[in-house]
């Protein structure tokens, strides 16, 4: 049976102890051992794991060192997940690490190496792409029944409360004790679609798009370090063109929502359905819930322990979205929205909400147009320089964001 561990079970490392407890009762494995660094906070759950036979720890490395694991999940802050993900590979141990893979791209390409050297496998927890209907669609348009693709585009409108942003120690943060978090809408909340979109505009089944060029624009209307709003537009070697817009400054919730254009059919995703049209016929259906998304995630890392061809989000598919992440603090410092742009309201959580006045009509004509928001003549828009990321390597790649280290 596999052997499986976890270090954290609080936050997201709830729904990772959910998953696990479940598939534990389905018998594909054992809870070996957790690290939890605030077992007096999480009493309920520890004294579940110690009935169970689950060693409890509050140093991971003193974990990897002491037990044998087959797999551990890491559902840890951002800048946490390269370090702890090397020390688990160096330990010879598997690990589905939480999305996103790592802030920076020099830390996949560490992750990357690690993963050689150990002969052990990174999945990472990019939920929508164990899905069923992801599937379909990355076979539809490989197999070229949409034709050449044009466009690859996403829009989605979540709110976030100022609790949100007070909920850990690096929400809306560049940077935390001296580590690259790049923490937004794009890399947190919504980077399972910036990934998703990356991965539909490869040119086989198990690879992401390789991008080359790429424009952003990042904006903040929340008292944060890092942007809430963006809006990103970049282009792969095939020509496809690929539009990112978001915010969590808004009122309205809505998405997220994908579309594909391709010359002989189009392709339109959303949390309830999939919508594929093609020259030879329409096909609809029904996109996987969280429930149904965890049980795929689950069910295919813990195969792949045993069996090397089954299909997994790796490093090399889930670096094309931090390579983006790069580009686009990169291209754009992230430009304060003046207060005569917003407003506040408060939630139905009792917290706060600053929301950019007309934000969902940028948001749409964005998505719509194609086009990034100082292209739509947004008042408060500003562009951001175009970068050339074929060969792009290191974040950053000039000294602008290097005092947001400092001053972690």
């Amino acid at each position: 049976m596999i052997k499986a561990a976890v270090i954290g079970i609080s936050g997201y490392g709830g729904t990772i102890y959910n998953d696990l407890m479940r598939e534990r009762g389905n018998g594909l494995l054992e809870i070996k051992a957790a690290t939890v660094i605030n077992q007096d906070q999480e009493k309920e759950k520890c004294d579940t794991l110690k009935s169970i036979g689950c060693s409890l720890y509050t140093d991971y490395r003193e974990m990897l060192s002491n037990e044998k694991i087959d797999i551990c999940f890491i559902p840890t802050g951002i800048h946490l997940h390269e370090p702890m993900t090397v020390d688990a590979l160096k330990a010879g141990v598997n690990v589905v690490v939480e999305k996103p893979a790592a802030a920076t791209i020099q830390e996949v390409e560490s992750m990357k190496k690690a993963s050689a050297e150990s002969g052990k496998f990174v999945a990472v927890g990019y939920q929508t792409m164990y899905a069923p209907e992801t599937e379909l669609m990355k076979k539809t348009i490989v197999e070229g029944r949409l034709g050449k693709i044009k466009t690859i585009k996403c829009l989605a409108m979540w709110p976030r409360t100022f609790k949100y942003y007070s909920r850990n120690n690096w929400a809306g943060k560049i940077a935390v004790n001296g580590k690259w978090v790049l923490d937004s809408p794009f890399n947190n909340a919504l980077a399972h679609q910036l990934n998703m979109i990356c991965f539909l505009g490869g040119k086989t089944f198990r690879e992401s798009a390789k991008i080359t060029k790429l424009q952003a624009e990042l904006y903040r209307a929340n008292e944060i370090q890092s942007a809430d709003t963006a809006a990103i537009s970049f282009y792969s070697d095939t020509g496809t063109k690929f539009l990112f817009t978001v915010t969590h400054a808004c009122d309205e919730s809505f998405g997220p929502e994908i579309t594909v254009i391709g010359e002989k059919g189009r392709i339109d995703w959303s949390n309830t359905f999939t919508r594929i049209v093609t020259e030879d016929g329409k096909d609809q259906v029904h996109s996987s819930v969280h429930e149904e998304l965890r049980k795929n995630l689950l069910s295919k890392v813990l195969k792949r322990v045993s069996d090397p061809d089954q299909f997994i989000c790796n490093l090399d598919i889930a670096g094309t979205q931090t390579l983006c992440v790069n580009g686009t603090h990169e291209s754009s410092e992230v430009n304060l929205i003046d207060s005569r742009f917003w407003y506040e309201k408060t939630a139905p959580d009792g917290s706060a909400v600053r929301i950019v006045r007309d934000i969902e009509s940028v948001i749409r004509a964005s998505f719509e147009k194609e086009k990034l928001f100082s292209e739509l003549g947004v008042e408060w828009a500003k562009p951001g320089l175009e970068m050339n990321m074929a060969n792009y390597r290191e974040f950053p790649c000039g000294n602008r964001l290097l005092d947001f280290l400092s001053m972690a």
